[in-house]
């Protein structure tokens, strides 16, 4: 009979021994770890509860601020209500005097326009690109005597070409040089002339504007005239009266430069990115004129002065005097070129005042810490118009039920923590922070004023929930009440909140304390801090344990199946010795 050894040598499931054997030991680490996570779970519980105090505290803020700016007062807040926003609206601030004012807009503020008295372009002429007028390519229809003639216009076209053209079809296209007006007649007298179908495909009709006359003859709506946007502003062509030259002019107190590549379009794209022009410009085409507009409200010349260009004399805005040499010896503003805006004019108290601006700021109005934004003049349909300055109460109001709110979330909160099955049960500092927080806010203080309980300016405590534990009560914020005691006796109010046994005051005082060094949540938080980190070295230590009571395992294992082993190979020699 045989003897044989199955398996690497024993034929046993040692690694399921060992796995068995170590799982009995782990269960000690495991047993650490749950508890690690309870520790962990209690320290996010803390966190947000902490996170509770500091809305509660936020909420407080608000209206303890008032103790270190008057800005920051929401007592000393005001409110600014027009009888009618269309006609006039206002802000104010702290310092203004609560009262009523009648207020009539008499008069608003206007700018200034400033544009030359004539056209500073020349009147189109033959030469004159129909591209530059804006005159797109593509087709008209011309009628004489109902015969149908299709003129094109292609992109490189003058009028020339175009005057060819329409004097093949029977008609004749002039340019007044002093109107410049444009007019499209029969070329035979008594000949009937119709322009435009709807198959045209040119804008040529409808961008010059033709009408017919009792003539017969088709005139242009406007001037047409050289000048365009994209016109080079030194260019000898350019179609501007006069030359212009390259150099500066200053408009407002910003100075712009002209060199060979300026253009039109260029030079008022610059002057309206600048803020300190003070204008907006534009080229008015229909007239051939540059058209400044004062940003600034009010009866004041736009400032307009000429430099090394002659830029704004060509524009006719300014006159300009200089020598053999070019250089300059007199300059001035053409006032008479200007349309000089209006000041606003407003009646308070019967008082008129005039102000350059239709913002009407306080220095002006003589009413401490107002301003006027006027919108209109009074009509007889918009009636007389008051503004009534007031107490801000809506300020007061909205921080007052950020309190309550934020008060009855956290008293919630505590509530259920330390209840029997809460995760902070137990924790008699935390109670005895929400019992001082519920005293404070249900007792009566000691005060100057006429108010000791906050149920007396409408923050009284309502039934308690299911939720809460029996002896917990919310409170809950009458706005109406609250607005009568300030209407009535706002000092007592402020202080019953806010004096020197203030509610506010006392209730930030505890939450501080809480939240302060030294408080209830920082020697919590250390406290739990060094049970983690006491808790993470008994873990890793029994961790260690474990791995070494496996290790002296399997090295008993591998000693076993190796003497096995040998066993076996001293068995096959005898066998075959």
């Amino acid at each position: 009979m045989s003897i044989s050894f199955s398996g690497l040598a024993s034929g046993l499931d040692t690694d399921s021994w060992v796995s068995a054997l170590v799982s009995v030991k782990q269960l000690g680490v495991t047993s650490l770890q749950n508890q690690l996570s309870a520790i962990q779970e209690t320290q996010n519980t803390l966190s947000n509860l902490k996170t509770s105090f500091s809305n509660f505290q936020t909420a407080l803020q608000a209206l303890t601020d008032s103790s270190y700016s008057a800005s920051m007062d929401l007592f000393a807040a005001n409110i600014a209500t027009s009888s009618n926003e269309d006609v006039f609206t206002a802000t104010v601030t702290t310092d203004a005097i609560r009262d009523t004012y009648d207020i009539t807009v008499k008069q608003l503020a206007t700018t200034t326009t400033a544009q030359s008295l004539e056209a500073a372009s020349e009147v189109a002429d033959g030469n004159t690109r129909l591209s530059d007028l804006g005159i797109q390519a593509g087709s008209f229809t011309v009628y004489v005597d109902g015969v149908r003639t299709e003129i094109n216009i292609d992109e490189n076209d003058t009028v020339a070409n175009l005057q060819s053209r329409l004097s093949s079809a029977g008609a004749t296209l002039t340019i007044d040089k002093d109107t410049g007006i444009l007019s499209i007649a029969a070329t035979n007298a008594g000949d009937e002339l119709r322009i435009g179908a709807n198959t045209d495909t040119s804008n040529f009709v409808s961008l010059l504007g033709l009408e017919i006359d009792e003539n017969g003859v088709y005139n242009s709506a406007s001037s047409v005239y050289q000048v365009t946007g994209s016109t080079l502003l030194t260019n000898a062509n350019s179609g501007f009266k006069t030359q212009i030259t390259e150099g500066t002019f200053t408009i407002g107190n910003a100075t712009f430069t002209i060199d060979a590549n300026t253009t039109l379009d260029n030079i008022i794209s610059q002057i309206n990115n600048s803020a300190d022009s003070n204008v907006f410009a534009s080229w008015d085409a229909a007239t051939g004129k540059l058209v400044l507009r004062s940003t600034v409200e009010g009866s004041s010349y736009i400032n307009i002065e000429s430099g090394t260009s002659n830029f704004t004399d060509v524009m006719g805005l300014t006159v300009t005097e200089r020598d053999s040499s070019n250089n300059i010896t007199s300059t001035r503003l053409i006032t008479a070129a200007q349309e000089l805006g209006q000041n606003a004019i407003v009646n308070i108290n019967g008082t008129d005042v005039t102000s350059a601006s239709n913002t009407v700021t306080s220095d002006v109005s003589r009413i401490t810490g107002l301003t006027l934004n006027l919108k209109s003049v009074n009509t007889s349909e918009s009636g007389e118009t008051t503004l009534t300055i007031a107490q801000d109460t809506e300020q007061i109001t909205s921080a007052l039920t950020e309190v309550v709110d934020t008060y009855n979330a956290l008293m919630s909160e505590i509530d259920t923590l330390t209840g029997l099955t809460g995760e902070l049960h137990g924790e008699t500092s935390l109670k005895s922070i929400y019992s001082s927080l519920r005293n404070t806010m249900n007792s009566a203080i000691e005060t100057d004023g006429a108010f000791s309980l906050l149920s007396q300016i409408g923050i009284s405590t309502e039934a308690a929930s299911s939720a809460m534990a029996d002896d917990t009560v919310s409170l809950t914020l009458d706005e109406s009440a609250l607005i009568e005691a300030l209407a009535n006796n706002e000092d007592s109010v402020k202080e019953l909140l806010l004096g020197k046994n203030g509610i506010i005051n006392t209730l930030k005082t505890t939450v501080d304390n809480t939240l302060y060094s030294g408080g209830y949540f920082s020697t919590k938080e250390s406290s739990l801090n060094s049970q983690i980190s006491n808790m993470q070295d008994r873990i890793t230590k029994k961790q260690e344990s474990v791995d070494t009571y496996q290790a002296r395992l399997e090295a008993k294992f591998a000693a076993m199946e190796n003497t096995i082993s040998q066993l076996n190979a001293n068995y096959s020699s005898l066998l075959t010795g």
